[in-house]
C-alpha cells in the first residue's frame, strides 16, 4: 500500500502504538496483538490458546469446501506461523469464522495477493478493542499462504510504518 493510497480523511500513518493501545510493541521490534474480537465480541486470544514465544495465539475456525479446522495464528504482526489444522494448500481461499459463535469474520478490503491460481484474497477483520470499532482492527488475508496483513489502531496504520512499506 503506497502512502498515496491511504484514505487520509480516516486513516493515517503512525509510529508505534500509544501506551493505552491493545497492541503492544516488544523490544522496539515486534507488534503483538493482545486482543482480537469477532463481530459478536468474543475475544479470540485467551490464555489457554496455543502459544507463540510465550504469547497466546489468535484462535480462528477456517473452512473450505472440503475441510474445516481450528488454527492458531501468531499474535506477532508479520509472522506467518500457524498451529493447528494444516490441510490447506498455498493459494487456497478460505472462510474465517469465530470459533465461539461461528460468525463469519467481515471483509475489510481486497488483498491483491497473487498465487498461481490467480485468486485474489480478501482481508478479513478482527477488532482489537472491545468497542468493535473499525478504528482498531487487525486485517488478515483469507488466502492460505498469504502473509499480508494490516494493523490499524486509532485510525493509524501501525503495520505499514513498521514494515517500511510506507514512510512519512
Amino acid at each position: 500500500m503506497a502512502k498515496k493510497d491511504v484514505e487520509q480523511g480516516r486513516v493515517k500513518i503512525s509510529a508505534p502504538p500509544p501506551m493505552e493501545s491493545t497492541l503492544k510493541q516488544v523490544d522496539d521490534v515486534f507488534i503483538v496483538i493482545t486482543e482480537a474480537y469477532c463481530p459478536n465480541g468474543h475475544n479470540l486470544i485467551t490464555d489457554d490458546n496455543e502459544e507463540f514465544d510465550g504469547y497466546p495465539g489468535i484462535k480462528v475456525n477456517l473452512k473450505s469446501d472440503t475441510n474445516e479446522g481450528i488454527v492458531f495464528l501468531s499474535p506477532f504482526h508479520g509472522d506467518g506461523t500457524k498451529k493447528g489444522e494444516q490441510g490447506w494448500k498455498d493459494g487456497q481461499k478460505l472462510q474465517f469464522f469465530c470459533p465461539e459463535c461461528n460468525e463469519p469474520l467481515p471483509t475489510f478490503a481486497k488483498c491483491h495477493c497473487s498465487f498461481e491460481n490467480g485468486q485474489d484474497g480478501d482481508l478479513v477483520k478482527l477488532f482489537t478493542s472491545e468497542d468493535l470499532s473499525d478504528s482498531h482492527i487487525l486485517a488478515l488475508c483469507n488466502v492460505w499462504g498469504c502473509r499480508r496483513s494490516r494493523t490499524i489502531d486509532n485510525w493509524n496504520i501501525i503495520s505499514e510504518f513498521l514494515d517500511g512499506q510506507i514512510t512519512d
